[in-house]
């Protein structure tokens, strides 16, 4: 009796080393994710839990450079039309089922069939016939991608496509498991059914407490995984966040990790832990164009003319953001900003331009053109009280209006709004100025140009970079003329990181992978 004693206390004692030797991570959201779908996504709060959940064929280093995912190697042929990616071998998903080609066939035929509504599927529009799959003009079938053998993805492109691999790092790119969605349905995605092939696993979700992701054993570099569980929590209040981190209930707040107006107050209190980087978000408002008199370019023009962007870098923001004259961020590497409209002259001869444009439209202070601005929670209201005050300057009154983020991009989606505040975040100049083109998902306020787009249509038949590039400037030229969009700042990555957390390195996408990571006391 004695001895099986000793034997239970040693198995308890056990068993206690072991759960103090899990490592856990705790990193707060901005936001509860709606769909943790990979096709599904696009709030910032789903595409954090997804990065950890998914991987694609491509991936992201530490500091932000696309390295091998689920593809070991890639080619692309000379005229750039045709992409094979080798797969690693013996690749799984979490349940243990083989993850083939074939997952990647059935997966970018998901995300362009109409029936999916993927909310980034125009992304994938330089694969051929994809375009034609989602208008419903051709079958999935015809889509470019096929799988010559096991592990062999061939993706082959209606138009060159030399940033490929960066395109194909977002959750439209990764693999869904075509066994889970057979078995349940649009339920897939719920802890206990959803397969990943990420670093980690859903294993628990409560509404606005929590989610739980564990290590997935089945993972490709499961061995270079060194935190065991990561627990997302979310809040639609960034004070709430930053009351949490200040506490030591958090390791990690991720941007939006504090408002930009408390960087200064919060260094003074967290030193180090204050993590702020400049990186490719445009800050804008966009025109319902739909809606009278937002369909008159001098009207569009006198709003975007009367904004002071310095004023508001400067004097609301205060972290670091610049103020933003262009479609295309200056931090872009290798891309060149056409001239723009936007900050000729000073601020005052664009003020007074302004005021003629407003009372040539018929506007004035004592007959206002009133409408609504609608934006997120968060610190969007300070940046747009400053923006409505300096277009009371020319006979404007703004209704503000403060709608949650998933209620907002459904109301923007089905065309519901005046002007709204928007934020644009991508690695290649194509991606910003593609959101305009008449037949993208993401063009909500209905521009439409013909100029527009057959000058991205030459950009994308283009194999020549220089000359791609150009391209790419007089399309950009013809928007900021048209201003369907009006930029406001380039923004920073405003983050909370504790000293503990290791591995994380400032880099322009503001891309940090848990499995990346680590943590010491």
């Amino acid at each position: 009796m004695a001895r099986q004693r000793i034997t239970l206390a040693l198995l308890l004692a056990l068993a206690t080393m072991s759960a103090l030797a899990e490592t856990v991570i705790y990193r707060g959201i901005f936001g509860e994710p709606e769909s943790l779908d990979p096709d599904r996504s696009g709030l910032a709060a789903e595409i954090a839990v997804i990065n950890d959940l998914f991987v694609g064929l491509t991936t992201n280093d530490p500091w932000g450079k696309v390295e091998p995912g689920l593809a070991e190697s890639w080619q692309a042929s000379e005229d750039g039309l045709s992409w094979r990616f080798k797969l690693r071998p013996d690749l799984k998903w979490s349940d243990g089922e083989p993850l083939t080609a074939e997952d990647f066939v059935f997966s970018f035929r998901r995300a362009v069939t109409p029936a999916t509504a993927a909310t980034m599927a125009d992304r994938l529009f330089m694969i051929r016939n994809a375009e034609a799959i989602l208008n419903g003009e051709a079958e999935p079938t015809a889509l470019g991608v096929s799988a010559p053998a096991a592990d062999e993805v061939l993706i082959e492109l209606a138009h060159p496509a030399p940033a490929l691999p960066t395109l194909l790092l977002s959750g439209i790119g990764f693999p869904t498991p075509r066994h889970a969605l057979e078995r349940w349905g649009e339920e897939w995605n719920l802890p206990g059914r959803m397969p990943s092939n990420g670093a980690y696993v859903l294993t628990e979700r409560v509404p606005g407490q929590r989610i739980r992701l564990t290590k997935n054993p089945h993972f490709y570099a499961a061995n270079e995984v060194r935190i065991d569980t990561v627990l997302y929590v979310p809040a639609d209040s960034v004070e709430t966040q930053v009351a949490r981190f200040r506490a030591g209930e958090l390791h990690i707040n991720r941007n939006p990790g504090f408002p930009p107006n408390q960087k200064a107050f919060l260094e003074s209190k967290l030193g180090d832990a204050v993590r702020v980087t400049p990186y490719p978000l445009r800050v804008s408002l966009r025109f319902n164009l739909r809606r009278a008199p937002f369909d008159q370019l001098n009207v569009r023009r006198a709003l975007a003319l009367a904004i002071d962007r310095d004023k508001i870098a400067r004097l609301v923001l205060k972290s670091g953001e610049q103020p933003a004259y262009h479609l295309v961020p200056p931090m872009i590497a290798g891309y060149a900003q056409a001239p723009s409209p936007l900050n000729a002259g000073t601020v005052e001869d664009r003020i007074a331009t302004a005021r003629k444009l407003m009372a040539d439209a018929g506007y004035s202070k004592d007959r206002p053109l009133t409408f609504t601005l609608r934006f997120t929670t968060g610190w969007a209201r300070q940046t747009c009280i400053a923006i409505a005050a300096m277009w009371k300057e020319i006979g404007v009154r703004v209704n503000l209006e403060n709608s949650e983020a998933k209620s907002l991009v459904a109301d923007v989606r089905r065309g519901e709004f005046d002007v709204s505040y928007d934020g644009a975040l991508h690695e290649h100049p194509e991606q910003f100025l593609d959101k305009l083109r008449d037949d993208s998902n993401s063009n909500v306020g209905g521009y439409r140009s013909e100029a527009y787009n057959a000058t991205l249509d030459a950009a994308r038949r283009e194999p020549n970079i220089e000359v791609r590039q150009q391209y790419l400037r007089e399309a950009e030229s013809i928007a900021l003329h048209d201003l369907p969009v009006i930029p406001v700042v380039y923004s920073v990555s405003r983050s909370l990181v504790a000293p503990s957390v290791r591995g994380w390195h400032p880099n322009p996408m503001d891309i940090h992978l848990t499995w990346q990571l680590w943590l010491e006391e």
